[in-house]
């Protein structure tokens, strides 16, 4: 969590008050624009700055207090099989969404990275080149 969100959370406004605003931002844009909430996430994050997966995490918890979400499927009829061992447990739609949003958010974050070291190399190549030249040079000029 970036220190702006930190001091949002638990500054003059109370804690869970950025939550609260990106729920409801959430909440407009998908029932204005009729869209998924993972697209909803990643509107305002392309809009506050924010990554994906930090939109999603403070949206689910105010769900979550809230009591809002995905409502809970009833339970499986069991069919006389005993269910495997190490066997994850299905995640909820939401919780997929936010993983995927989380998921999303990393690799964005990865690619950035990688284009500033690939600009980061170039920089030193060229750097490189020109202390050649220099060494070059000094060599045929100075004795």
């Amino acid at each position: 969590m970036s220190d702006d969100e930190q001091q949002g959370e638990d500054g003059a406004g109370g804690r869970g008050r950025i939550g609260v605003q990106i729920y409801e931002q959430v909440e407009q844009l998908v029932k204005e624009h009729g869209i998924s909430r993972t697209e909803a996430f990643q509107r305002l994050s392309e809009e506050t700055g924010r990554r994906a997966g930090t939109v999603a995490a403070n949206y689910y918890r105010i769900a979550r207090q809230r009591g809002g979400g995905r409502a809970r499927r009833a339970p499986r009829a069991t069919t006389g099989v005993p269910a495997r061992r190490g066997r994850r447990p299905r995640l909820a739609g939401g919780d997929i969404e936010a993983a995927l949003a989380q998921v999303q958010s990393a690799l964005d974050e990865l690619a950035g990275a990688v284009r500033r070291q690939e600009a980061e190399m170039a920089s030193l190549r060229e750097g490189a080149e020109q202390l050649r030249e220099l060494r070059k040079w000094m060599s045929k000029n100075v004795r």
